[in-house]
């Protein structure tokens, strides 16, 4: 008994001081490490590797010791790094590599669906091909790692706790040690390690099993959801019903709900798995109706890439389409079939595990450039005028698709756009914005100078001396100078009126208040303030119902009846700060 309390004790010591240094490791390459690897790409897979390595050590260790789990994490977690940096190769900066994600999610997927294959190394090379173990090791690897995060957080929350229990006596003690650099990083760390060891020791009673077997009763549940939505669907009209991504994205996600659910169902083995008739029958039909919603999710996507061509979003889906495919068409093969259909699905789960790896690993390569695909598709369109200016995806290329992207737009500015002023002004736009808003705005400068000179010709600004143009009026949305614009060409008399006046004494730049008769008896009023050498729109200070500003008083404004005073109503002030009750 002590003997093997003692071997308990030292196992979680060794997974207490792994775990702090993978803490104090990701705290490193977060604080540390990019003031001494100052190449992106070498802090890239620095940090891709330490991340990786860490992860699928603490994951394989447990039931087995970290000395013999460190090397199939060690290649493991290499060959992810390795991925992972071909795919930096695409972008300029590390920002815009982090803002891509894709690279980053097939990164992680790598190494998550390649952990259980390096565990069976562990055991022998026959256990690749052995899917109970297989099976097993993927379930008890996400268990331990759900309870041991579970465990960080009750940690963290034990420490805040006692934190607040001293501070009321005046000790700081807690808080001062959280104060060093790293140290919530490595606690994080020691107790990820030893709630790992200490789920493993309790496998017994901590197992997937648990898990399973309620994931197990949402078999018929879903069932009887995907077959109303099927009979649903048959009725309505496909183009109305499916042409939307989030629609695809949707049925894509009930697609991999039911690969979970029939996977559960099948278990590691015959013996394992469902095994009254009802059950095996709903999951045998959940497996003949998943090509049902994978190929709805197919023509959703379909319909939309044919209306807007790629993106890298759009290449996502395609994937998911295909892998999920893959399974839907295995799985209602292998029922057809009959006999032993759950010894046949269960083999298609380890191909297609195998098949996934490769396309990930061929995503981060450039045989699956998706910057380059979706620029390839997206100038195409552009070439064949099926897209205008205001809809090309001209930013995205400039901005988040990476070399490819940039070098889409630069060719569109050289051959293209050449001779075209709208489409040579709008590549412009993307090349030279900053951000997307700067580029919405530069983009649509000219289609605002029309509106905002019809709105200015039309405005009636007090004092007389106040000049205000179509300049002026450069943050003000494009849609509200276009409605304004409107307005006041067909205002009745008195017309728009801008007044400035002294209402903000402390504030810089003029602050005025406009007055658009919009109709015979309704008058909206609008602050207006500027900022730098613009004007911008604020809140609404009169409404339709209640007290209305009239044609009449708007007029007397016109004919200086006004004057600008104090507010009728008090302010409570402290010190130099100002509050106003607003009702």
């Amino acid at each position: 008994m002590h003997k093997r309390e003692g071997y308990a004790a030292a196992g979680r010591a060794e997974m207490a001081g792994v775990g702090g240094l993978a803490g104090l490791a990701i705290w490193a390459l977060i604080e540390k490490a990019h003031e001494i690897v100052s190449h992106p790409l070498a802090y890239l897979t620095l940090t891709g590797f330490v991340s990786g390595f860490f992860a699928v050590l603490m994951g394989l260790s447990g039931p087995h010791r970290i000395a013999r789990a460190a090397l199939p994490a060690l290649g493991l977690s290499a060959l992810a790094a390795a991925l992972l940096t071909w795919s930096g190769l695409r972008f300029d900066t590390l920002d815009a590599f982090g803002a891509a994600q894709h690279p980053i999610i097939a990164w992680a997927l790598f190494l998550l669906i390649g952990t259980p294959f390096a565990a069976a190394t562990l055991r022998d090379r026959h256990s690749l091909r052995d899917y109970g173990h297989l099976f097993d090791v993927s379930w008890g690897i996400l268990v331990r790692y759900s309870a041991a995060w579970l465990f960080v957080a009750l940690i963290w929350a034990v420490i805040f706790l006692s934190n607040a229990l001293l501070e009321i006596v005046g000790l700081t003690i807690i808080e001062d040690l959280l104060d060093i650099e790293g140290a919530a990083f490595v606690i994080s760390g020691a107790a990820l390690g030893v709630g790992l060891s200490v789920v493993h020791e309790l496998r017994d009673f901590i197992s997937p099993f648990l898990v399973m077997r309620l994931l197990r009763l949402l078999v018929p549940v879903v069932l009887v959801v995907v077959l109303v939505f099927v009979g649903a669907a048959l009725m309505q009209a496909p183009g109305a019903l499916f042409g939307n991504l989030s629609r695809a994205t949707t049925l894509l996600a009930v697609a991999l709900a039911m690969i979970t659910l029939i996977s559960v169902a099948l278990d590691r083995s015959d013996v394992d798995a469902v095994q009254t008739p009802l059950m095996r029958a709903a999951t045998s039909a959940l497996a003949l109706l998943l090509p049902v919603l994978t190929g709805l999710a197919g023509y959703a996507l379909w319909l939309r890439v044919a209306q807007y061509g790629w993106t890298p979003a759009r290449l996502v889906a395609a994937c998911t389409v295909l892998v999920v495919g893959l399974h839907a068409v295995s799985y209602a093969v292998a029922v057809v079939l009959r006999g032993a259909w759950m010894a046949r699905i269960r083999q298609a789960n380890i191909t297609i595990a195998v098949g996934m790896l490769l396309l990930l690993a061929l995503w981060q390569t450039p045989v699956l450039n998706v910057e380059r695909i979706s620029t390839q598709s997206q100038v195409a369109r552009i070439v064949a005028e099926k897209v205008t200016p205001q809809d090309a995806a001209l930013w995205e290329m400039q901005a988040e698709w990476g070399h490819a992207g940039q070098a889409g737009l630069a060719a569109l500015s050289a051959d293209f756009a050449a001779g075209k002023p709208e489409w040579q002004a709008a590549v412009e736009a993307a090349q030279s914005a900053e951000s997307p808003w700067e580029y919405a705005q530069g983009f649509h400068g000219n289609a605002r100078v029309a509106p905002a000179e019809r709105f200015a010709a039309n405005l009636t600004v007090l004092p007389p001396e106040a000049v205000v143009d179509a300049r002026d009026m450069s943050d003000i949305a494009l849609y509200r100078l276009e409605d304004w614009a409107d307005i006041c060409e067909s205002a009745p008399d008195p017309g728009c009126v801008l007044l400035f006046g002294d209402f903000h004494p402390t504030r810089a730049g003029r602050v005025g208040i406009l007055f658009l008769p919009v109709a015979a008896r309704k008058v909206d009023v609008f602050s207006v303030y500027e900022v730098g050498r613009s004007l911008a729109v604020g809140e609404k200070i009169a409404r339709s119902e209640g007290d209305r500003v009239t044609l009449r008083q708007l007029r007397d404004i016109l004919d200086g009846k006004f004057e600008v005073a104090p507010s009728s109503r008090q302010s409570l002030w402290i010190g130099d700060m100002e509050l106003t009750p607003e009702f």
